[in-house]
């Protein structure tokens, strides 16, 4: 049998393909794993962060240097399409007030529900635990041949969207990456994206949980060039800097460049300096307890910069010297550290790098060098921030290249 189309991979980007084709037709959707959506499922901690609200303008610096290079896939599914999408086939869509848009039953599953039925009845038969070893190409038909283990099945048409390399106990491993190698396409370096990040001396570790609302963040280069620039809330770990500011900075950072952190950004260090010393000729109170009363600060993080600082929290401030009260100010507003490295895949939500974009036509996703071969998703090199914008790719890749079929 020749398949019209064969989708390999069952995950965001393959099921959407698969849901989103224009007519019904005779075709395949191969998944590495023992069921469809994995990932997916655990996406938005299986709540399913669909997209993002906006203009679909306002996107694209949410991709980082990618993000003007994908204007044309984005504006032809954009967020205002997917939803209705979802709504129009009986999901409707909720958006939070931070702007995120969720499935109105809160459940991934409902998603993946959707999908799958959706492929169903466009035609497309699901086949799990099957692992694509090698893809062939006929020259003379433009037809492929796509080989498993047990099995070879052909088709005159394929989309790729076996996803990047994070959370690879989800069938997201990489490894389709030598596949197509092997076919002469390029792949950029693949590194862990949407990744928390480790720093030489971590201090934090008793800290395990603490979070800031809003914090200024800096990446800087080892010559010290400013790299990007986020404000975001930040997480502590036990063993690393997590939450959304360092999660989108992550991108930018290389094992040797410096991340510097401003805890309080409304205020440059001059200004905090100056606040303090306002506060400082007679005053009777504890440290800690100034501290508290200018900065929106947990009393906990208070105490390890005291500590850090080889200052007793308990001492009076009057008693506190000039000196020291400068280092404060330094620490708080360039608490400054060199990056070790980037969590793991197992433990990072995305992946940077992938099917470089030179390979692609971005108006219908096809490669440019391999006839009625398409991409969708994850494993091409594009990340995006947390809150809906990877799965907002996912999605509007594997649309577009659907049209195609």
């Amino acid at each position: 049998m020749i398949y019209d189309l064969i989708i390999i991979g069952g995950g965001a980007a393959g099921l959407f393909a698969g849901a989103s084709l224009p007519q019904k037709i005779n075709g395949l959707i191969i998944e590495k794993s023992a069921s469809p959506g994995k990932k997916l499922l655990m996406s938005g901690s299986g709540q399913c962060n669909l997209t993002h609200c906006g203009s679909i303008k306002d996107f694209l610096s949410h991709y980082g240097n990618q993000g003007k290079s994908i204007r044309s896939v984005l504006y032809q599914f954009n967020n205002d399409a997917l939803i209705s999408f979802f709504n129009q086939r009986g999901l409707p869509t909720i958006a939070r007030e931070d702007g995120k848009i969720f499935p109105k039953s809160m459940k991934a599953q409902k998603v993946l529900d959707c999908l799958t039925s959706l492929c169903k009845e466009n035609g497309l038969s699901l086949i799990t635990s099957s692992n694509v070893i090698a893809l062939e190409q006929d020259e003379k038909s433009n037809r492929y041949s796509v080989i498993c283990k047990d099995q070879t099945y052909r088709s005159k048409k394929i989309i790729v969207a076996t996803g990047g390399c994070s959370y690879p106990t989800t069938g997201s491993d990489g490894s389709f990456f030598s596949v197509l190698t092997k076919l002469g396409i390029c792949i950029n370096p693949l590194r862990p994206a949407l990744a928390p990040i480790y720093v030489e001396g971590y201090p934090y570790a008793e800290l395990s949980g603490t979070s800031f609302d809003t914090v200024k963040l800096q990446i800087r280069s080892k010559e010290g060039k400013k790299i990007a620039e986020r404000s975001d809330s930040l997480l502590f770990t036990h063993k690393n800097l997590s939450g959304p500011v360092i999660l989108n900075s992550s991108r930018f950072a290389v094992s040797g460049s410096y991340l510097q952190i401003q805890y309080v950004p409304s205020l440059s260090k001059e200004e905090l300096f100056g606040l303090l010393r306002e506060k400082h000729d007679g005053n009777q109170k504890q440290l800690l307890s100034v501290l508290q009363e200018l900065l929106p600060l947990p009393k906990r993080f208070l105490e390890v910069i005291c500590k850090r600082l080889s200052l007793s929290a308990n001492q009076k401030f009057s008693q506190t010297a000039g000196s020291d009260i400068k280092r404060l100010a330094d620490l708080l507003t360039n608490d400054t550290y060199r990056i070790s490295r980037l969590e793991e895949f197992n433990k990072s939500m995305a992946t940077s790098g992938g099917i470089s974009l030179s390979e692609v036509h971005l108006k219908t996703m096809e490669s440019k060098r391999f006839p009625h071969l398409y991409f969708a998703g994850e494993i091409l090199d594009v990340d995006g921030d947390t809150g809906g914008y990877n799965l907002q790719f996912a999605f509007s890749s594997a649309y577009v290249a659907a049209q195609q079929i």
